[in-house]
């Protein structure tokens, strides 16, 4: 129950970014599905137990209930605010407080999934904890293969194709101009995929000893919330005061990229893009004013 594929363990994580991952047709329907479709994606990490399938039935509703009425509404201020910004390049201090923002957004719903996190963790058992070693394992694998082989520029130009096609998923088709100005950005702004890769291992293995801990001395349950809240603090944060440098570099050059992308585009694409997070801005309204399922 407390995996992400990347950078987090929490299913809320997942919650409070489905409207920026999903397409804007599909908001409405991934969130109602959110139960099914989270239960499918940790299914991947963790072989769940047949009393933690019922845990887990029973407690999703009233999470996603609650998610929908505190969470959907500061994303849907958030959108608001940047539409109303992309009638213009953003600068590089609005866009890393985007970057921020969105973390925090993630942080906040956290905190909606504490005691239920903290008991599902207390019935963790070692043969679970091992599965999702092993899953951690497979996605490293993957990770080696994209980001890792290959020759410089190989390894660029994988990174290059998903920024130009998370860019044109809101903007239309980017010029040559334009994707050769990007990749220009990705040379001197994309952080090196060693220090990322030897990042998440660091993270995976924080969550790994974490759950074993829980698992081997079976602490009170206000004693397991600190244990988890320490946990995300360190995989948001850092531990070592070279870790924290690299979080903050990793936030900054983003926000950076975020703010020279913008300045690329023309007013065509800059109403595209606002003309796509208007269709989720109404997906939210929609979503905010249903009964949770």
């Amino acid at each position: 129950m407390l995996i992400s594929k990347t950078r987090s363990i929490f299913i809320s994580l997942a919650l409070s970014l489905t409207f920026l991952l999903s397409s804007c047709s599909s908001i409405q329907i991934a969130y109602n599905q959110a139960d099914f479709l989270l239960k499918w994606w940790l299914d991947d990490y963790i072989d769940f137990t047949e009393e933690q399938e019922k845990f887990y039935a029973q407690a999703i509703p009233a999470l996603l209930k609650k998610h929908r009425q505190e969470e959907l509404p500061k994303a849907l201020q958030k959108l608001r605010q940047l539409k109303a910004k992309l009638d213009r390049p953003l600068s590089e201090e609005e866009a890393t407080s985007i970057v921020h923002e969105i973390k925090t957004l993630s942080k906040e719903s956290i905190y909606l999934t504490q005691d239920d996190l903290a008991k599902l963790a207390l019935t963790l058992q070692v043969k679970q904890i091992q599965h999702l070693q092993n899953a951690f394992n497979k996605s490293n694998t993957k990770f080696q293969n994209d980001y890792l082989k290959g020759s410089a520029d190989d390894r660029l130009g994988k990174r290059l194709e998903k920024i130009i096609e998370r860019t044109e998923a809101f903007t239309g088709d980017l010029s040559k101009s334009q994707k050769a100005q990007l990749k220009d950005i990705a040379k001197e702004y994309l952080l090196d995929m060693q220090i990322v890769y030897q990042t998440r291992i660091f993270k995976q293995q924080l969550i790994i000893s974490t759950l074993k801990k829980i698992s081997s001395e079976q602490p009170t349950l206000p004693q397991v919330k600190i244990l988890l809240n320490q946990l995300f603090t360190e995989i948001e944060l850092g531990s070592t005061t070279e870790q924290k440098e690299f979080e903050k570099k990793r936030d900054l050059h983003s926000g950076i990229i975020l703010s020279k992308t913008t300045e690329l585009l023309d007013q065509s694409q800059r109403k595209k893009a606002q003309e796509k997070i208007k269709a989720w801005e109404n997906d939210l309204q929609i979503l905010i004013s249903q009964k949770s399922k």
